[in-house]
């Protein structure tokens, strides 16, 4: 480099004639005058080539590149990318379509596309036409309609648009038409109706037809008959109803009803509802009423009894329609209740044995209870039959499933429950073993398993010689039990490794030398411990411990090997007393003196 600036000095002092014969100024090993760039070790050579930013291996028109050498980069020799800063696409194809999302429907073609390998973005084929070629969700245009009172259902002439990424229809439109009422919220479509209830009486005639509705028809149509209307005009008129003649205006007519078309509440003067009357000549009787129980005691209690009485609204005192059993003892108004008892000889509020009739007071008679189902009469600690489900035998809180039913008091005892309690019992013998655990043999110890599964019955826990675990795939060493996968390997033990194909190994905790997960350096000489890094070396044949060009790449270690240096600027590599070269020297001198 020195020697560049020697003559770029002397350039500028003596001009440029000065009869100096042919240099190489840069000292790259090329002649002035066969250098594109003389001061410039790193070129020397003119090509025609392109500018290649993106490295596709084509390069942009009109950036030409002319001087370059061996390191150069960023050039290309081919011309036409269409795309310079994208490496995926370099060539031009006509006659595509655009498919830039990808979903089949393409744009408007043909085109010609820039692509690179493939024709990503573009298709040879015009496919559906896609109004949005940038959502794979959508291409096709869709129908809308103007929904003026925003019912949801539109009507008139359809406008279309494209769905894409989202997009609701425009403001006012929606995707349903036919609103037979467009002005009106509550009605869009036509439903059909076989009955009509005009009046709104919830009465029907049988009627035909359409009607414009909403979700459901609108009051006073319907599909299904109701109760038939005798008359659809008036609200209050919907069936043929009785009316008897009432001279004596108690409410209760005598002989034959008349049917007519009237409301419940309207008749004519002298005009009832009911008919039967029992007196037709007495206004404060009109009707007999049945009696089924009355009081012959006096006691306000009543017994069974049947017979009829004319009255007037109701029954009077000491009589009932219903069957009163309120007086088991109708001649006595002392006693009145009938209990059907049964004894309880250990007091413990519920009886046993077969049931006793007696006629008493208000309250259960002493020494007997209303219950029969005393399942241990002699003890007033149990009384009831509870049912289980499951069973607790060894008393581990864990349970077997068994039905049946035992003599209790408030609860069950212990042993016995209506549920799962902890869990369901392997063995219900053992409270040291209530849980079924799967486990696979372990044949050399080293805690993992192998081969068919076993299911043992434990305390939760797996036992030895057994593993929870059946993936050791050595089964009889107890070094190895996983595999492990290996990508590097290091075979000549210096601490450097070298790629090798990915396999996979059965080993311990870690792999086994010479193999690694994970590269550590690259041994550029996997055979050699004293050979592991590439290096840039010069030539010294003069062993002076600096070299001169050409420069090659080399294996070494941690030192330069014999007849090599990392140093290339030796002026005389035949010489080891010269290094650098003294008449450029004493031209600098010259130089700087003047």
């Amino acid at each position: 480099m020195m020697r560049a600036w020697v003559w770029l000095a002397l350039g500028l002092q003596l001009g440029c004639g000065g009869g100096v014969g042919p240099r190489d100024l840069d000292s790259d090993g090329h002649p002035a005058e066969l250098d594109c760039d003389d001061a410039n070790p790193t070129v020397w050579r003119s090509v025609t080539a392109y500018a290649d930013t993106d490295g596709d291996g084509f390069g942009e028109d009109g950036t030409s590149v002319t001087c370059v050498g061996d390191t150069t980069k960023g050039w290309t020799q081919e011309a036409g990318d269409c795309a310079p800063a994208d490496p995926t696409r370099w060539r031009r194809v006509p006659g595509l379509y655009p498919d830039a999302d990808g979903d089949g429907a393409t744009g408007a073609g043909p085109v010609t596309g820039c692509v690179g390998a493939t024709l990503a973005g573009y298709l040879r084929q015009a496919g559906p036409p896609d109004c949005d070629d940038g959502d794979a969700a959508v291409s096709a245009l869709v129908e809308a309609w103007a929904d003026t009172d925003l019912d949801g259902v539109g009507a008139g002439l359809a406008i279309t648009w494209c769905p894409s990424r989202g997009r609701a229809p425009p403001k006012g439109y929606v995707l349903t038409s036919g609103d037979c009422a467009p002005g009106d919220t509550r009605f869009w479509r036509m439903l059909p109706f076989s009955h009509r209830d005009e009046d709104r009486d919830g009465f029907t005639v049988a009627r035909e037809g359409t009607v414009c509705s909403g979700e459901a028809l609108p009051p006073g149509y319907a599909t299904v008959s109701g109760p038939e209307d005798c008359d659809d005009r008036y609200a209050n008129r919907t069936v043929l109803v009785e009316r008897w003649p009432d001279p004596d205006g108690d409410g209760y007519g005598d002989g034959a009803p008349l049917l007519l078309c009237k409301g419940p509440g309207e008749s004519s003067p002298r005009e009832t509802f009911r008919g039967g009357d029992c007196a037709p000549g007495d206004g404060t009787r009109w009707q007999p009423l049945a009696y089924a129980s009355r009081d012959a005691d006096g006691d306000g209690r009543l017994s069974p009894a049947t017979g009829e009485v004319c009255s007037g609204f109701w029954l009077p005192q000491g009589y009932s329609s219903e069957v009163r059993q309120d007086d088991c003892d109708d001649a006595d108004a002392t006693v009145f209740r009938a209990w059907s008892v049964h004894a309880d000889a250990d007091g413990d509020g519920v009886g046993s044995g077969v049931a006793t009739s007696l006629c008493g007071a208000a309250t259960v008679p002493p020494g007997y209870s209303t219950s029969s189902t005393d399942c241990a009469p002699q003890d007033a600690t149990v009384w009831r039959m509870l049912g289980f489900t499951h069973r607790d035998a060894d008393g581990d809180t864990y349970t077997v499933a068994q039905s049946g039913e035992l003599c209790a008091g408030t609860a069950l005892p212990p042993g016995y429950a209506t549920q799962a309690l902890s869990g369901l019992d392997c063995d219900d013998t053992n409270a040291a073993a209530f849980r079924d655990v799967t486990a696979f043999a372990d044949t050399d110890g080293d805690g993992v398993g192998a081969g068919a599964s076993t299911v043992l019955c434990t305390g939760g826990q797996v036992p030895s010689p057994w593993s929870a675990t059946g993936t050791d795939c050595d089964a009889q060493d107890a070094t190895r039990w996983q595999e492990l996968v290996a990508a590097h390997a290091d075979r000549d033990g210096d601490g450097f490794t070298t790629p090798i194909p990915q396999q996979r190994l059965c080993t311990g905790k870690m792999l086994p030398l010479p193999y690694f997960l994970q590269a550590v350096g690259n041994d550029c000489d996997d055979a050699d411990t004293g050979r592991y890094q590439w290096t840039m070396l010069y030539r010294d044949q003069d062993a002076d411990g600096v070299g001169a060009a050409p420069r090659q790449m080399t294996c070494i270690g941690a030192s330069a090997v014999a007849g090599w240096s990392r140093y290339g600027d030796d002026s005389d590599d035949s010489d080891a007393a010269v290094q650098t070269d003294e008449a450029a020297d004493e031209e600098l001198s010259l130089i700087l003196d003047l």
